[in-house]
């Protein structure tokens, strides 16, 4: 029985890893339908979003039925509570890649402007951190970890450094104010998706010590 629970435990591991490796790609398919301004590949992000869905109840019917059927001892409890919560933030950056997505169909029927400075970095960012996150979360390794955290005052700074930008733009091309407040809506949801980051980071601290990393 403690096999079984055991392979179990991996399986739902690796359902996570699987999610966190298709949410890296969907983030990249972000960063190149942001660039093109691409309505037909936004519309593809959007419509994609219910796999996420599908994968977090999944993996959750799984965690609950693991718990279910035999009671874990600590250190699993806290891996598999751990993972319920990962998931809920997986589940929520991938909402934030549709909501993007749904920003670049607005820009699509825009005159074009040029993506405001920073917005790149700030795509960038939030790309490595989740990528660093993934695997940190295979390694259980927090050092990795702690180190995504302290990115996530870089996506802070940078989306201040945004706000200021895009209301200079806004006062010198006030015919684009539609455009550049869409790119601020943008930047926000960038800004919370590093924010979800952190939280998968932290969670990692806490499968291996108990401890959430702050």
């Amino acid at each position: 029985m403690r096999n079984l629970y055991t392979a179990e435990l991996e399986a739902i591991t690796h359902r996570v890893l699987k999610m966190g490796t298709t949410l890296e790609q969907s983030i990249n398919e972000t960063i190149r339908v942001l660039s093109d301004v691409d309505a037909v590949g936004a519309q593809r992000l959007i419509d994609g979003d219910d796999v996420f869905d599908q994968m977090e109840r999944s993996i959750e019917q799984h965690c609950l039925n693991l718990v279910a059927m035999q009671a874990p001892v600590a250190g699993d409890w806290r891996r598999i509570a751990s993972i319920m919560r990962m998931i809920s933030d997986l589940e929520r950056i991938a909402d934030h890649c549709s909501d993007i997505a749904e920003y670049v169909l607005k820009l699509s029927a825009l005159p074009r402007v040029s993506q405001p400075d920073g917005l790149a970095d700030m795509l960038t960012r939030v790309k490595d951190m989740l990528r660093a996150t993934v695997l940190a979360y295979v390694e259980l390794d927090v050092d990795a970890a702690r180190a995504v955290v302290h990115q996530d005052d870089n996506q802070d700074e940078a989306f201040e450094n945004m706000v200021t930008s895009l209301c200079t733009l806004m006062e010198q091309e006030p015919e684009h104010i539609p455009q550049y407040v869409d790119y601020l809506m943008i930047a926000k949801y960038l800004e919370r998706m590093s924010d979800h980051t952190t939280n998968l980071a932290e969670w990692i601290s806490y499968i291996t010590d108990g401890v959430l990393t702050k």
